[in-house]
């Protein structure tokens, strides 16, 4: 008799056949069921960039996030709960294709220099934290702007849709910000790239 040692997972359907031999049979729905569940479900951004705008306008504009759902993309609602002094809370809901879900993030502020979020009540996230670093710039009215974010979804189904559209969505996300810079002040600084 032949003894096989399966390991178990959600995506194994067991028959039972004479004797002791046990066959399993693995099915995979986009990727799922294959083993690699575990692997790549964080996911890292970086961009470091010189924005057209003063740190204080750039700062502005990324610290209202009661505004975010007129502007960034796939944000269907954004409501500041709490703000005492330099921190804030706001609920968030975000939908894209087919999810839509929300959260509750923790936003530290630092003018004009520092803004830090963080998740702090989520079904979707097991965390999301961004940071936008913004210092004055190489000329006038320009800042530097270093911004990251690094995510993990609690759900590998989330995580595979955010591979397929992870880099059109951080694309457009910093746009965003720089599309309202342009709605709130206007033309943005000549800024030359080297």
């Amino acid at each position: 008799m032949v003894d096989l040692d399966l390991r178990l997972h959600p995506a194994l359907s067991i028959k039972r056949l004479p004797g002791r031999f046990s066959l399993a049979q693995r099915r995979g729905f986009l990727g799922f069921g294959d083993g690699d569940e575990d692997r790549g479900l964080s996911k890292h951004y970086e961009e470091k960039r010189v924005m057209g705008y003063t740190p204080e306008q750039l700062f502005d504009v990324v610290a209202g996030v009661d505004m975010y759902e007129e502007f960034v993309p796939w944000c269907q609602r954004s409501n500041v709960i709490w703000q005492k002094g330099s921190e804030l809370e706001a609920e968030l809901e975000i939908g894209f294709q087919f999810f839509v879900e929300s959260y509750t993030s923790h936003v530290q502020l630092t003018r004009p220099k520092l803004i830090k979020t963080s998740v702090s009540k989520s079904a979707i996230f097991e965390y999301l934290n961004n940071t936008w670093e913004i210092s004055p710039g190489p000329s006038p009215a320009t800042c530097n702007l270093h911004f990251t974010v690094d995510f993990q979804f609690r759900s590998p189904l989330y995580t595979k849709v955010a591979n397929v559209f992870f880099d059109e969505v951080v694309a457009r996300l910093v746009a965003a910000f720089e599309n309202r810079c342009l709605r709130v002040y206007g033309p943005s600084k000549v800024v030359m790239h080297a």
